[in-house]
């Protein structure tokens, strides 16, 4: 890990961490990037709401500029990001409406359209919902809170790209749909993203950026773009895609020109310890299933026997549950048996049944 300052006019003061660099500069001329050389952009730029921004270097910069000449900014940085991109690359770009600037989001989209990249599709990033995650009070009596943002997927050639939507996909909840749609139980997560939104910051001068996104965003986007292997984030903040980009093992790029060093270290390292977590959408649901599951455990009560591929799922099903829980006692042990015990009973009484089974279900050993 080092922090390299340097005076001269051919190079840049940068933070190389592990795999990941951040160029301490406006990305307008990424001169330190080679052409075609990028698989996945990712970044949520400034929003021009008059924030102020401070760097360790003692700059300061308000983020109010003339709408025109805000746009224009950002089609020079896109276009920057198009030049460094592969063929194939993809970029993925978060900006939400406030308030007070409703249809600003479509207008930052255009600029990247002007810049020649090609609108795919629009991803909705649900950052609250039933109690999960934050947002900004901003209804009043007038409007309605907002509880969600854009990402806007484009593509440099709509004829070169692809995506992997089962890397992100997730469980059918009717496993009988296995084997009928998808060998494995994972399907197309669709393009609404339940990714709750935790507040970070709060003060005038932000700490390192207006509004960090969750590694969670970054990393579900680069998962399923294939056999990406460099990353870029023109608009880098606290760094969380170059997060994302650790934990993927992934080599990644980020520029900011208004840096928190030691706060971006911090967030890049966070992605050593990252993890994808399930989010339920019930109040105290996971209180509610580590008590009965302690309750039943401490009662001793015997769990019944699985007869039918029916049961047999269910309790498939209550057994994932708790794994996501980390739920890890005498029930649990006892959950774990019931559905050994049927796996094995199917296997000695029909063995080509059993493996026909096992394929539909997608049943580990």
């Amino acid at each position: 890990m080092s922090l390299k300052e340097k005076n001269s006019d051919s190079s840049v003061r940068k933070l190389e961490l592990k795999n990941q660099t951040v160029f301490f500069k406006s990305a307008e001329y990424m001169s330190e990037l080679e052409d075609e050389s990028i698989d996945v952009v990712i970044t949520s730029p400034p929003y021009n709401r008059g924030k102020t921004y401070s760097s360790d270097f003692g700059e300061f910069h308000n983020d109010k500029m003339v709408d025109t000449e805000y746009y224009s900014f950002l089609t020079t940085i896109w276009s920057e990001c198009y030049r460094v991109a592969k063929s194939s690359a993809l970029f993925f770009l978060n900006i939400g409406d406030s308030a007070g600037d409703q249809g600003k989001s479509e207008k930052v989209a255009k600029s990247a359209e002007k810049a020649s990249w090609k609108r795919i599709q629009d991803i909705i990033w649900v950052k609250s919902f039933l109690g999960k995650g934050h947002y900004t009070p901003s209804g009043g009596n007038r409007r309605l809170n907002n509880l969600w943002e854009h990402i806007f997927l484009f593509a440099k050639n709509t004829k070169e790209y692809n995506i992997d939507s089962k890397a992100i996909g997730m469980p059918y909840t009717d496993k009988s749909n296995i084997g009928r749609y998808s060998d494995t139980d994972l399907r197309d997560p669709g393009n609404v993203w339940l990714i709750p939104y935790i507040k970070t910051t709060g003060a005038t001068i932000k700490k390192g950026h207006e509004a960090p996104f969750p590694i969670g965003l970054p990393y579900k986007c680069i998962k399923m773009v294939p056999n990406a292997k460099t990353v870029l984030d023109p608009f880098g903040g606290t760094c969380s895609t170059l997060a994302a980009s650790l934990k993927l093992g992934i080599r990644g790029y980020a520029y900011e020109k208004y840096p928190r060093v030691e706060v971006i270290k911090s967030r890049i390292l966070e992605g050593e310890d990252y993890y994808e977590s399930e989010e339920n959408l019930i109040p105290h649901l996971e209180l509610s299933l580590k008590l009965l599951s302690e309750m039943y455990s401490k009662m001793s009560l015997n769990i019944p026997l699985i007869k039918t591929k029916v049961a047999f799922t269910s309790f498939q099903i209550l057994n994932e549950v708790l794994n996501k829980l980390h739920i890890n006692n005498s029930f649990k042990l006892s959950l774990e048996k019931r559905i050994a015990n049927y796996k094995f009973y199917v296997e000695k009484n029909n063995p080509q049944k059993s493996k026909y089974h096992q394929k539909k279900l997608n049943l580990g050993s």
